[in-house]
């Protein structure tokens, strides 16, 4: 199994503004993430979840230490070129799906690939095909204002996976959900997982981590347990029935 994504003696110090006082964010971590893996990050508030998720998206670089992102290291990069690596090397997946409301479901899907080039005959093939296999080929023409969470959540994670990814990042995918649509995004979830997504999720709710390959336990900024989940099961056909394929 390959890595895909890959930390070492990772820190991040920040420093509260007009004093020196320093914050130790996350302190001199190691961590390799593998190809096809579910993996879900737990911790109290404060903990690094963030920071690491910031980092592990290139929102965000290391005070000190390496990421390698595929083959590439990416800890000291200029902002454009890692703009650039977070539009085609990894998918976002917010708890609060920031769409945009003017546009339909087609057009939020098409957003990514118009400001790479993509062609427009392209765009709507790609988009479509997406948008179906997540189960809203009767939405397309439909604004965010007009879905339920669920499925606004549905087409955050086409989108995410729009520029086929090396890994997908979810910051609590079913906070803003109830419990039987959280339930239906999770079964999508692990539809991916066996086509060979990989998958990174941040949640505060261990039922939702348990589903998960791979638990991290974060405290203070460092990984305090790292669980692999020889328990996970998961039901293939629900899974299939809820992405709608």
């Amino acid at each position: 199994m390959s890595v895909v994504a890959s930390v070492r003696n990772l820190s991040k110090i920040y420093r509260k503004p007009g004093t020196n006082v320093e914050v130790h964010a996350l302190r001199s971590l190691d961590l390799d993430i593998n190809e096809g893996e579910y993996t879900a990050i737990m911790g109290a508030s404060g903990s690094g979840k963030s920071t690491l998720m910031n980092i592990l998206g290139c929102l965000d670089q290391p005070t000190i230490g390496s990421y390698i992102l595929g083959e590439q290291d990416i800890s000291s990069l200029p902002d454009d070129e890692l703009s650039e690596i977070r539009s085609k090397r990894i998918g976002f997946i917010f708890q609060n799906f920031n769409l945009i409301q003017q546009l339909t479901v087609l057009e939020n899907l098409e957003v990514p690939m118009f400001y790479m080039g993509i062609p427009p005959n392209e765009r709507r093939r790609r988009a479509t095909e997406l948008a179906e296999k997540v189960g809203l080929a009767e939405r397309l023409d439909h604004r965010p204002m007009q879905l339920s969470g669920g499925q606004q959540q549905r087409v955050c994670i086409a989108r995410a996976m729009i520029n086929d990814p090396l890994i997908l990042l979810a910051d609590e995918p079913t906070g803003a959900l109830d419990s039987k649509t959280g339930q239906q995004i999770l079964e999508l979830f692990d539809e991916l997982v066996t086509q060979g997504r990989t998958i990174i999720l941040v949640t505060h709710d261990p039922s939702v981590a348990h589903r998960c390959d791979r638990i991290i336990y974060l405290h203070d900024g460092r990984v305090s347990k790292d669980v692999h989940n020889t328990q996970r099961e998961v039901n293939v056909e629900g899974a299939q029935l809820a992405a709608g394929i």
